[in-house]
């Protein structure tokens, strides 16, 4: 009996290249933005990092600025890609990061419960966010798994909170905060910085 052909796959449609070609230009003309908001995000985890060292009033002011800042940052840099893959997401972090660091600034020792919660839809939204920045990423680099892995963990840092790991104490939903910022600035970052060529594609 001979064996059967196999058989070809589908060519990509044409609406379907057409989308891919407008996301890999879109990436290789804006690449510069993703890059500053990646780079600033993995410099904001590094230094929430270290924050937890410091005195717990100091620390809950410099998380309160640095969500604000980083929502200013989130918001600009969207409202400038507005129209790309991953707009509303992105817009919705950066205003919910807002959010949280005034709500710091006012009250540095706030209901623990409702920063908690807060910070873990922060998390999942930037998680979900990060994860739709990996799929549009896909076409135009081969990294497009970090970004990826950083909403995979942004998702788990979220669940932790929820399940109430490990506490809510201020220190540890700062650390959470420095690997979410970390992670997501370094997938985004480094993401970028390989899609920079793909405007000449």
């Amino acid at each position: 009996m001979p064996t059967p052909l196999p058989t070809p796959s589908a060519p990509p449609s044409p609406s379907m290249r057409s989308t891919e070609q407008r996301i890999r230009r879109h990436l290789g003309d804006h690449w510069k933005s993703y890059a500053f908001q990646g780079g600033l995000m993995a410099l904001a985890g590094v230094l929430a990092l270290l924050a937890p060292l410091v005195a717990t009033l100091a620390s809950a002011i410099f998380f309160g600025w640095l969500l604000l800042v980083l929502g200013v940052v989130g918001i600009v840099t969207s409202v400038r890609l507005r129209g790309s893959t991953g707009f509303w997401s992105g817009l919705i972090v950066s205003a919910l990061a807002l959010v949280l660091g005034v709500m710091i600034l006012f009250d540095p020792f706030a209901g623990a419960v409702t920063l908690t919660t807060l910070l873990a839809i922060y998390f999942l939204l930037s998680g979900l966010s990060m994860l739709s920045l990996a799929n549009a990423f896909r076409p135009s680099t081969a990294r497009f798994w970090l970004p990826a892995l950083a909403g995979v963990l942004n998702i788990a840092l979220a669940v932790l909170l929820v399940l109430g790991l490990p506490g809510t104490a201020l220190w540890a939903s700062g650390v959470f905060l420095g690997i979410s910022l970390l992670s997501s600035g370094l997938g985004l970052l480094f993401a970028a910085l390989d899609a920079r060529g793909s405007r000449r594609a």
